[in-house]
């Protein structure tokens, strides 16, 4: 028996691109037990998730509890303290990914991690010269070879019945579907800027679909995103379907009904992935080239020249969004779903 104790702790769109090394994992020890550990706000993702045996929230119980265990691999993904502190204080036979050198300071474990490492303090390999997906920097850095493993996320019936009525309560006919599904993701989350479109570009791309494509639009967000979908349902001059804001596997059956969804480099683009939905991701300041879109999406990436930058406050008004072009998008838009019709 192998036992596994992987350590991603968040952020939940993160967690659930981890996912594939699951399928890796099992496929190269079979009788492995394998074993999560995450912050309790992303469990949502993994839960019922028929490859792990032990999911664990992130606490001082959990990490008192692991330290009791032995396993014969630990493999730590997250730069974070509390994940570095984790994998430094468990019993492990092997570990990999990140950890902390005797001096006290973050390292890689093994040497495949070195580029990964690498990747958080050199620029130029990160924003320009890298070339490789999220999945195949992590695959490399536990010795495994990406082979488009897919997401592993299922929509619990019980969401999926809850997104259903709340979808019919809005006017939607989920049975006979006469028209397209287009969903508009309008989040970026908090952790950097340039992820999300200007209202205004948001409301161009509502009437290039409603006009041209005759399409029913989904505005898609969560709790931050409420008052701002409000302000495009009230400002558009075309029918919308304001889903509101929904736990984690409601979300995901609402996304589910969506023919295409245009996000950003958000939660909403990881969840439309793993859906296995067409996604047009508009990114400007994290690195186009780490998503993997498994031949079912398509990139519009910034050209401005200080993109990418992973900055949380923008100095310049998030003008990379700004410049974005909604025609570029729907183009982008409608050729993925041409494409996708005669599949």
């Amino acid at each position: 028996m192998m036992n596994i104790l992987l350590i991603k702790l968040g952020a939940m769109g993160d967690v659930l691109r981890t996912t594939p090394l699951l399928t890796a994992f099992k496929k190269k020890y079979p009788d492995s037990k394998i074993c999560w550990l995450v912050h309790a706000p992303c469990r949502g993702v993994l839960e019922k998730n028929p490859l792990i045996d032990s999911l664990m929230d992130y606490s001082q119980e959990s990490l008192h509890r692991l330290k009791t265990d032995r396993f014969d691999l630990s493999v730590n993904l997250d730069k974070e303290p509390e994940a570095i502190d984790a994998i430094m204080a468990v019993p492990s036979k092997n570990k990999m990914g990140f950890g902390r050198s005797p001096e006290g300071k973050l390292c890689a474990l093994n040497a495949l991690s070195d580029y990964a490492y690498r990747l958080g303090i050199d620029d130029d390999l990160k924003f320009r010269k890298n070339q490789k997906s999220y999945q195949e920097i992590s695959f490399e850095q536990v010795g495994l070879e990406f082979n488009h493993e897919e997401y592993i996320f299922s929509v619990d019936p019980a969401g999926a019945v809850r997104a259903g009525n709340y979808l019919r309560s809005l006017g939607v006919n989920l049975d006979n579907k006469d028209r397209l599904v287009i969903g508009i993701n309008t989040g970026s989350g908090g952790r950097f800027a340039g992820k999300r479109l200007p209202v205004s570009t948001t409301l161009e791309l509502i009437e290039k679909f409603s006009t041209r494509m005759k399409a029913l639009i989904f505005i898609l967000g969560g709790q931050d995103e409420v008052e701002r979908n409000r302000a495009i349902s009230r400002g558009s001059k075309y029918p919308v379907v304001n889903t509101g804001s929904h736990p984690i596997h409601d979300f995901a059956a609402i996304v589910r009904e969506c023919d295409l969804v245009i996000s950003g480099d958000t939660t909403a683009m990881h969840i439309a992935i793993g859906m296995k939905v067409p996604v047009v991701a508009h990114f400007a300041s994290t690195c186009a080239s780490e998503i993997e879109l498994y031949g079912r999406g398509v990139k519009v990436v910034s050209g401005i020249s200080c993109a990418p930058c992973y900055k949380k406050v923008c100095p310049i008004d998030e003008q990379c969004m700004s410049d974005m072009s909604a025609e570029e998008i729907f183009l982008a838009s409608k050729s993925l779903l041409e494409s996708a019709l005669k599949c």
